[in-house]
């Protein structure tokens, strides 16, 4: 049940009053939010984008026999028109912003009452099923429990979070990892690189960064304890090729592993009159 403070609770009890409902639609660790409402707002001197076409539905289901509650996805239209979210359509803060998995909050006022006397209503969890034009935007919130109850990997690769993802990676989840991949440091380099303790799965989520010019691939969706520049290798044939360390950039926290060139190194048992051998994907 709803709680309100005193001011509000008057304004509600009045025939007609000025409420108006403000979204913050959080990303990456959470820290940081992007704002939405029916018009242009300052509310605790941040800006809210007057943004929201239609606020849709929310609804909340009570089974007083099984002792439940849910609430179903909650959709949210918006304008996403140039440069209607600042200089800049909504869609465009997709590809830096990762708002998948990221809670949302709701909060109610009204125009008479002082931001102090705010209420939130609802929270939960942004839905990864973006669907957009250049005109319009749909956002899916969904319950806190579906981030509770969900399958594990459970980020995908959507159009709308990695536009610039290899079609045949569309639909794929993110993995997740768990345990030490780390390289093996007793050995002597750079024979380290090629000798890794274990090799876990990355996928490209982007092509071309034109911001580095280089490929961008995604190891987990939340932050790992450590990447390695020297792990990172190109599998065909049986062999695992690593690539210059020189040539790969590794954020943990993101996490993220970029790379650029196309030459891989590999070492190869040697039979007979076989020697190492040097690998192009």
């Amino acid at each position: 049940m709803l709680s309100f403070n005193t001011n509000m609770t008057n304004r509600f009890d009045r025939d007609s009053n000025q409420s108006f409902w403000y979204l913050k639609l959080y990303y990456g660790n959470e820290t940081n939010f992007t704002g939405v409402s029916d018009r242009d707002r300052t509310i605790s001197s941040v800006h809210y984008h007057g943004i929201v076409q239609d606020w849709g539905k929310l609804n909340f289901t009570l089974s007083v026999d099984n002792f439940t509650a849910s609430q179903r996805t909650w959709n949210v239209k918006m304008v996403n028109t140039e440069k209607s979210c600042d200089v800049q359509r909504f869609s465009d803060l997709l590809s830096s912003n990762n708002y998948e998995n990221r809670k949302w909050e709701l909060y109610v006022n009204d125009d008479t009452l002082s931001d102090s006397d705010t209420e939130m209503i609802a929270t939960g969890i942004i839905s990864g099923d973006f669907s957009y034009n250049d005109k319009s935007m749909t956002l899916r919130l969904q319950a806190k429990s579906s981030k509770m109850n969900a399958e594990v990997p459970n980020t995908g690769i959507t159009q709308g979070a990695f536009q610039n993802a290899p079609e045949k990676n569309r639909g794929i989840a993110i993995p997740c990892l768990y345990g030490d991949f780390s390289i093996d440091s007793s050995l002597p380099s750079p024979l380290d690189q090629y000798v890794s303790q274990v090799k876990v799965p990355a996928i490209v989520v982007d092509e071309f960064n034109q911001s580095d010019s280089k490929v961008e691939l995604r190891p987990d969706s939340v932050a790992l304890h450590t990447l390695y520049a020297k792990n990172l290798y190109h599998y065909n044939d049986g062999i695992y090729s690593a690539c210059e360390s020189s040539n790969v950039s590794v954020t943990s926290g993101t996490p993220v592993v970029k790379f650029s060139g196309r030459t891989f190194f590999a070492y190869k048992p040697l039979t007979g009159q076989q020697a190492a051998v040097d690998r192009d994907p």
